[in-house]
């Protein structure tokens, strides 16, 4: 089966849980199965890597770059290790994205930002990402409304959406 990790800070867990369990509905409607991985400062990053390169998943997907500080001997970027497509959302804008952003990174890594200031000029501010695009603001909150996760929804929807599109059609960036 196919699977797919979802991978977010422990510290953010009540304000994504709905926001995660709508996008873990989407990927099972298409076929996968889906691993919850929310990240502790008590634990290892290296716990999580080694169950990340066990599970052999085909997509891993982060909230806010939880993980982005996990550091190889050389200083790179961990995820690069992963022989998987990765989905990156960036939700607002929080101090240590610029320092995460300037990174190197492989090109099955996407990136999706609701933050224009992020967007604009990404490629001169951030030549190393492959890909970067803007979703509409997420609704975030411990309990959303019907209206709010549908908006969610549909946000989701088009991001993987365009993500498969590049996947089978890959275009100068």
């Amino acid at each position: 089966m196919k699977r797919v990790v979802i991978l977010y800070d422990e510290i953010n867990e009540k304000i994504l849980r709905e926001n995660v369990s709508t996008l873990k509905e989407l990927w099972q409607e298409i076929g996968y199965g889906v691993v919850e991985l929310v990240v502790s400062e008590n634990i290892s990053p290296d716990e999580y890597m080694n169950k990340l390169v066990g599970m052999k998943e085909d997509f891993l997907i982060t909230f806010a770059m939880a993980g982005f500080g996990w550091r190889g001997c050389m200083e790179q970027v961990r995820f690069n290790t992963l022989a998987v497509m990765q989905i990156h959302i960036l939700i607002g804008y929080l101090p240590f994205y610029d320092f995460f952003l300037q990174k190197e990174y492989g090109i099955q890594s996407f990136f999706f930002t609701d933050n224009v200031e992020i967007l604009e000029g990404w490629k001169e501010k951030y030549p190393q990402i492959p890909y970067m695009d803007s979703i509409p603001a997420l609704y975030m909150a411990e309990h959303l409304t019907e209206k709010e996760k549908t908006a969610n929804r549909e946000i989701f929807q088009q991001m993987l959406r365009k993500v498969f599109s590049f996947i089978e059609k890959p275009s100068v960036l």
